[in-house]
């Protein structure tokens, strides 16, 4: 029988799982260790539990550790992987409720550990106030804090897309919302065209946004934060608070294992998710691998990539047909009145690349003009040569993320701008103009 290990209880880890147990029955003994108390849970949905959008924590726990007992797999909560040792093929485990630490063998080992909230000073010392959110529980607690009276001001650090979504959600309740950010402008996986609407987005909505700034120092009341100070240009300025959300970034949790990894912790994956040591596979927020578009290590760390490489794990260790993920880099972001999505390269990734490429820049029609009044931007990156489509941007109202899954589709099969803009797609005066907004973007590229 295969004795299998897995580090991690959420996406990537339970669905390697979870498929794996599938495909060998009881030619498989699954054992998972989780840090935390919940597993299987929709981390992506927390921000709209948070606003009151879900109104119930149960909703984003797909399934309980008795429940995935119930078909087979072990799921030990609280319990911390501390080492990993590739010669031995063993885990060193302490159970975080007894203290005891404990040894493991594994003939394979599947590595889905995640990653947590980056904690730079001064935001790196616990606080009454200062929270941060990574599982069901950080988001009940700064739900019930977000439903008292005593919260009136909130300071979010970090305008990726977890700051973004918890500024609205802050916001919902009624506070009075400040996004720091450190980088000149928010949201920066995605170009300036873009993230303009959605700072605009933001000011038309009553949220302050800082940029080019840093949380220097914070002040105190007792224990808590009364106050941060806020260093911008040279300056620095007190800014009043009760509550300090820290959303700046996240730092994949690698440091149990000796293996290859990217600058930023991440374990490095071919793209069967195998690692540098023998039989040790990772993936999710704790891996990365490359893009299919420019063929260089590109990190992705979203449950969508996590499940995908998670069922890839499972499909090789049962001997199956390999599916083929192709990592593209797709992302949306539903923003108070704006949805916005990305798929495949900025032009910032671009240059980054080293690739030969061109934009277009164009503004059109949700739905038939005579419909509705909705209007989406759209920006595409091609290459210039042989004008294949590289990657799209777009931000507006109606049907936005949807438009943009049909780049993500044409960058997987290849496409050029030209052969795009003549794609056969449905039409409807409540769906789309005669001539799509995506085709004219597609047909306008110089």
């Amino acid at each position: 029988m295969m004795k299998v290990v897995v580090i991690g209880g959420v996406a990537a880890g339970m669905s390697a799982a979870s498929k794996l147990k599938r495909n060998l029955k009881d030619g498989v003994d699954i054992v998972v260790y989780e840090k935390g108390e919940e597993v299987s849970f929709g981390a992506c949905g927390i921000p709209f539990y948070v606003s009151g959008k879900i109104k119930e924590a149960s909703e984003l726990v797909e399934r309980t550790p008795a429940q995935f007992a119930e078909n087979g797999i072990d799921v030990k909560i609280r319990h911390e992987v501390t080492a990993v040792d590739p010669a031995k093929k063993t885990v060193t485990v302490r159970n975080l409720d007894s203290d005891e630490i404990f040894v493991r063998n594994y003939d394979k080992l599947i590595v889905g550990s995640g990653a947590g909230v980056r904690r730079i000073p001064p935001l790196d010392v616990p606080r009454p106030n200062l929270m941060e959110v990574r599982d069901v529980e950080d988001g009940r607690r700064l739900r019930d804090r977000l439903q008292g009276d005593d919260v009136k001001n909130v300071v979010l650090v970090g305008a990726g897309f977890i700051g973004l979504e918890m500024a609205e959600a802050c916001a919902k309740h009624g506070k009075k919302v400040t996004v720091v950010e450190f980088a000149p402008r928010i949201l920066s996986v995605m170009d300036q065209e873009i993230t303009d609407r959605l700072a605009e987005e933001m000011k038309n909505n009553g949220v302050d946004v800082l940029v080019d700034s840093k949380v220097s120092e914070v002040k105190l009341n007792g224990q808590s934060i009364s106050a941060v100070v806020i260093e911008s240009g040279g300056q620095s300025r007190d800014l009043a608070t009760d509550l300090v959300v820290n959303c700046a970034g996240i730092v994949p949790n690698t440091g149990f294992i000796d293996v290859q990894k990217a600058g930023n912790g991440a374990i490095i994956v071919n793209e069967k998710m195998e690692t540098s040591l023998p039989d040790v596979y990772a993936a999710g927020d704790c891996s990365i691998m490359n893009s299919s578009i420019t063929g260089q290590p590109q990190y992705s760390p979203l449950g969508t990539n996590a499940n995908k490489q998670g069922r890839i794990i499972a499909e090789l260790l049962a001997g199956k047909p390999l599916p083929q993920f192709k990592l593209i880099g797709c992302s949306a972001l539903r923003l108070f009145g704006l949805d916005a999505a990305k798929v495949g390269l900025s032009e910032r990734e671009a240059q980054s690349a080293g690739v030969d490429y061109k934009t277009n820049l164009i503004t059109g029609n949700s739905y038939a003009s005579y419909y509705g009044t909705e209007k989406i931007t759209v920006k595409l990156v091609y290459e210039a040569k042989t004008r294949r489509i590289l990657g799209a941007q777009l931000v507006g109202q109606g049907v936005v993320v949807a438009r943009a899954n049909y780049y993500a589709i044409a960058i997987r099969a290849g496409l050029t701008v030209d052969e795009f803009g003549f794609l056969d797609m449905c039409y409807s005066p409540p769906f789309g103009g005669v001539w799509d907004v995506t085709l004219i973007a597609a047909n306008t590229a110089k």
